[in-house]
């Protein structure tokens, strides 16, 4: 009976220890590989050094944690996906996407902060925004707002940038699909950008260039 008792003991132990395994892994998501940059009438000279400084982001949002808000419900209350999340950061991924796409692009020379001599521009971002919004139960969209700088030879200048794209479906997959888009998005106004306003500092010899604020929403 004892022997019995002692089987059955080992037995239930070995299912727990299985059914504990079969919790699913969590998704690890990224940008994917660089989608051919917007073609832009902008250019900036060939002698241009840009600096881009790491994006910074608050601290709740500098982890890999991936967010989404549901606006219907409870909007004050931004909540991780259990099964879901980034390879890193959303500030170290859109900072490795600034420089891949500006280094992909007409706009001149990147540096890495770390690079030797003297710089033309420094660009340096804040993450203010980025998250997977549900304004409805089946209907979401990827919303990023970053806050720009760009400091340079003769300029100083500000801008937000509030970007918007549809989720193609309700769940992370669907929020990474936006997400990425808005990424993307963000690079190419952010070059467009840099080169107008190394262009206005050329022609104007402007000592300083205001605040300004950009939106750019997709609703298709």
């Amino acid at each position: 009976m004892r022997r019995l008792a002692i089987v059955i003991v080992l037995a239930a132990c070995s299912g727990c220890s299985l059914m504990g395994s079969k919790e699913p892994a969590k998704t690890d998501f990224d940008f994917g590989s660089l989608a051919t940059a917007r073609a832009s009438n902008a250019s900036m000279a060939p002698e241009a050094t840009i600096v881009v400084y790491d994006v910074t982001a608050p601290a709740w949002m500098d982890q890999s944690s991936m967010y989404y808000r549901l606006a219907y419900r409870n909007p004050a209350n931004p909540m991780p996906y259990a099964q879901s999340q980034w390879v890193m950061s959303p500030a170290l991924l859109l900072t490795q996407r600034l420089r891949s796409t500006l280094t992909a692009s007409s706009v001149g020379e990147v540096r890495r902060v770390s690079a030797e001599g003297p710089a033309l521009y420094a660009l340096r971002g804040e993450l203010m925004e980025f998250e997977q919004i549900f304004d409805q139960p089946g209907r979401s969209r990827g919303v990023l707002r970053l806050r720009a700088t760009l400091e340079g030879e003769r300029v100083w200048t500000q801008r937000t940038f509030v970007i918007e794209k549809p989720a193609p479906t309700a769940d992370a997959a669907g929020g990474v699909v936006a997400l990425t888009q808005c990424s993307d998005e963000l690079a190419t106004l952010i070059i467009e950008w840099v080169a107008a306003n190394q262009a206005g500092t050329r022609e104007a010899g402007l000592t300083a260039i205001p605040v300004e604020r950009a939106r750019a929403v997709s609703t298709r």
